[in-house]
């Protein structure tokens, strides 16, 4: 069979009748779709905005004010090759119309062959060189790409920029910005090209011929910023001295290096960073819009790079945070004296930002440390001793920093000890900042605010290991429980749904969802009541995670699976001999819960003796240990579940109505299926998408009469039952429609309580025995007066006394 070919499509823009009409019936003949034939350039531009035809011919002499080469030069813009038709051409419109680049001539009049062979040969030329176009630009920028992508060092990065740019466009001078929102100063390099091929670095201070002061630090920090809101291109003359009156560095450049053009290249990246990359001439109007056009090809491949480069500093800064708050936890771990241990903690922090001195100083006395200062000291770290501690003291507080600067030139300590940048940050000791923690430099523009933010998460360790630092039984027990805690979560990641999987949109549903709004936030004691298969987990979850304590974990105790002997240990915890077996200490699930919430579901089901525990855990926010030698302060939000109704428990003595009065601070009550019929649809929905991944086959539809099938049966087992009949239904299904055949009770060995068989019929004597007696247990066996029995069982209490008479009832038995 022959491949078909599209036939190529044309607009003739001719307004001499009987030409344009010869000519459409030669080019239709020839195989060509005439899409229009117009007489004027508005008609024209119109016709190719509307159909975007593969070729134009048009006269240049048109009706109207606008001739053919005025439509030329729009047609070149839009990419459309075109070709003149006209006759008499002059040699002034000649010359102005080869100005447009056309892709042929055509002579009136002229012959069929004629018009055709310089059609073929005007989309061949604009075909191929379009192609020869693109694979020029695609060579250039994989070239560029395969020598900077790679790069993870920005000092080589931008050397490597610099080789690619100026073997397509040479420059003078080239400055590239890397500008990131969370550091106050933003990367600056500046080369200047000594030969064809090398360059030199320039820094700051030479450029700008002097000192900085740290007002002129500050304008340069805005000015990186600021920068991004000029306009991209080339620069020189009047723009250029516009641009001088408003950038310091630009000014620089053109006063001591005599820079007199520019080209601006703004390069987005990811996370609101940019960069900036300048290119830079010594001569008026060298770069032309053919250079600038050409370094923009390579712009995103210098994006990417940059992307790659910044993506693997941050991988890399995280660890060596990660790595340096390790390093400082280990050296307080060791139990040595704080002098000792600040050398390691010096050694830990140097690497992460170095520094020439650092200083820890307090306001006031503090059981928790002490005031010192490590020196660095051609790479050796060493205590100052405490009469050059005092005179730093003396020099601090008379010279009154602001809290961190960059910049300052200071002669402190000694006339030969000269520090341009510092960075302070506040230890917080016992909750209050009466300790500080300071790092100086003798190098300027050593730190940024990104740094500092770096430093005051690393002083949050310091704070507690200082105050901790005698307490390594404390700090192991910490570790031990972060680890049990990382241990918990991998578990519960794999068996444990999701707040996103709450699948429900029906009025009862939404009462939940409200309920759970209006105590998610608040720290109060949450009690979820429903039947079996509910989904009781899920709602716990959805309260924890919008909460603020959804940073931490939850942790589950499902009160039903521990055995008696074991669930006090599990809840509260042991130490290592405090009954056989116990070979190890145990952190509990309270303790390991702290900061966090602990969800303890089928709480109904939790015997007596521990309910009591239980409630001095809620009400003294304190914990012991099975063998502990006293009570450990817990701060845990409580959320309990249960099937149970706990008011009858409560009334037949199986639950301690104290312990239920605490739980029961703000009831969740989650409807039945039976009761949400409405998201029977939507539940189902969600569940086949899930096994039909499992199963590896599409079940995409419910059959009407299983629907309704559904909606009709009374789900016992609710949600869980559900799922478990698709389940069933989908591996059965033979189409991606699912049906169940067999009725739904015959399915688990279920029967609605429509059709349960009717309850066995008792004697009226042994049912109003049972009553009597029910009624004096919860009365306590009292018969009369408020809460009495008589009055539970709405009799008189003569009355009721006579009948326990007959039927041989004794209160006091």
């Amino acid at each position: 069979m022959k491949e078909q070919v599209l036939s190529p499509s044309l607009l003739l823009v001719e307004d001499e009748f009987m030409i344009a009409n010869d000519l459409r019936w030669m080019l239709e003949k020839a195989g060509y779709t005439v899409i229009g034939q117009v007489e004027s350039v508005p008609d024209a531009m119109a016709a190719v905005q509307e159909q975007q035809p593969d070729i134009v011919l048009l006269d240049i002499f048109l009706d109207g004010d606008q001739t053919g080469i005025d439509l030329a030069y729009w047609l070149r813009e839009r990419n459309i090759p075109f070709v003149y038709l006209s006759a008499n051409l002059t040699d002034n419109v000649l010359s102005e119309a080869k100005q447009t680049q056309p892709f042929g001539f055509l002579n009136k009049p002229f012959r069929e062959k004629d018009v055709l062979t310089t059609l073929e040969i005007a989309r061949f030329r604009h075909a191929h060189g379009e192609e020869a176009k693109l694979r020029k630009q695609t060579t250039l920028q994989i070239a560029v790409n395969n020598a900077i992508v790679t790069i993870q060092d920005r000092e080589r990065l931008c050397w490597a920029i610099a080789d690619q740019i100026n073997a397509l466009v040479p420059f003078s001078f080239f400055n590239l910005r890397i500008v990131r929102p969370q550091e106050a100063s933003g990367y600056w390099l500046m080369l200047r090209r000594t030969s064809p091929t090398t360059f030199e670095r320039l820094n700051l201070t030479s450029l700008l011929q002097r000192e900085l002061r740290t007002e002129e630090i500050e304008k340069l920090k805005q000015e990186s910023v600021e920068q991004m809101t000029e306009p991209a291109g080339i620069f020189t003359g009047l723009s250029l001295q516009n641009l001088c009156e408003s950038y310091q560095t630009v000014r620089s450049c053109y006063d001591y290096l005599g820079v007199r053009s520019l080209a601006l290249f703004p390069i987005q990246l990811n996370e609101d960073s940019f960069t900036y990359l300048v290119l830079a001439n010594t001569q008026a109007d060298s770069f032309t819009q053919k250079d600038y056009e050409l370094v923009s090809l390579i712009i995103p491949q210098i994006s990417l790079a940059l992307n790659n480069l910044l993506a693997y500093e941050e991988i890399d800064k995280h660890r060596l945070i990660k790595t340096t708050e390790l390093a400082i936890v280990t050296a307080f771990r060791n139990g040595k004296d704080i002098t000792e241990t600040m050398l390691q903690v010096a050694w830990a922090l140097d690497k992460l930002l170095p520094f020439d001195l650092l200083l820890i100083s307090q306001e006031k006395k503090s059981v928790s440390g002490a005031e010192i200062a490590v020196q660095k000291t051609r790479g050796v770290f060493e205590l100052l001793p405490d009469s050059a501690l005092a005179k730093w003291k003396a020099v601090q507080t008379a010279t009154a920093p602001p809290p961190s600067a960059t910049g300052l030139q200071l002669d402190w300590y000694e006339a030969n000890q000269s520090f341009k940048s510092f960075v302070q940050v506040p230890i917080y000791l016992n909750g209050e900042s009466s300790t500080s923690l300071a790092l100086y430099s003798q190098a300027a523009y050593a730190y940024t605010s990104k740094d500092q933010s770096i430093l005051q998460e690393i002083s949050q360790q310091l704070g507690m290991a200082m105050e901790n630092r005698l307490a390594f039984s404390q700090i192991q027990e910490l570790s031990e429980r972060l680890e049990q805690e990382k241990t918990y979560l991998a578990e519960e990641i794999k068996t444990s749904a999701n707040f996103e999987e709450i699948v429900g949109n029906s009025p009862a549903m939404h009462v939940v969802f409200k309920r759970v709004s209006q105590v998610a936030t608040t720290d109060s004691t949450v009690l979820i009541l429903g039947e079996t298969g509910t989904g009781k987990e899920l709602i716990a979850r959805a309260v924890h995670n919008l909460s603020n304590r959804k940073m931490r974990a939850m942790i589950k105790v499902n009160c039903a699976a521990l055995p008696a002997q074991l669930i006090e240990s599990e809840l509260f915890g042991h130490e290592r001999g405090s009954f056989t077996g116990a070979t190890e200490k145990r952190i509990g699930k309270f303790e390991l819960a702290d900061g966090g919430t602990i969800f303890l579901d089928e709480i109904g089901e939790l015997p007596l003796e521990l309910q009591g525990k239980l409630l001095r855990v809620i009400q003294e926010k304190e914990i012991e240990r099975l063998g502990g030698k006293g009570p450990i302060k817990v701060n845990v939000r409580i959320i309990a579940a249960t099937n149970r109704n706990l008011e009858k428990e409560v009334s037949s003595n199986q639950f301690r109505p104290d312990l239920y009065y605490r739980l029961n601070v703000f009831p969740i009550q989650l409807p039945p299926l039976r009761e949400r019929t409405d998201d029977l649809l939507p539940l189902s929905m969600h569940f086949l998408q899930k096994l039909s991944k499992k199963l590896g086959k599409p079940v995409t539809k419910i059959a009407s009469s299983t629907l309704q099938k559904m909606r009709a049966y009374r789900w016992p087992g609710n949600i869980r039952e559900l799922e478990h009949v698709l389940e069933r239904a989908a591996i059965e299904a033979e189409t991606t429609t699912l049906e169940i055949v067999e009725p739904l009770q015959s399915l688990f060995g279920m029967s609605t309580p429509a059709s349960a068989p009717s309850a066995s019929v008792e004697p009226l004597q042994d049912t109003l025995r049972a009553a009597i007696l029910a009624a004096l247990a919860q009365s306590g066996n009292r018969i009369r007066g408020e809460g009495g029995a008589a009055e539970l069982l709405k009799i008189k209490p003569t009355t009721l006394e006579a009948r326990m008479r007959k039927l041989g009832i004794n209160p006091r038995h």
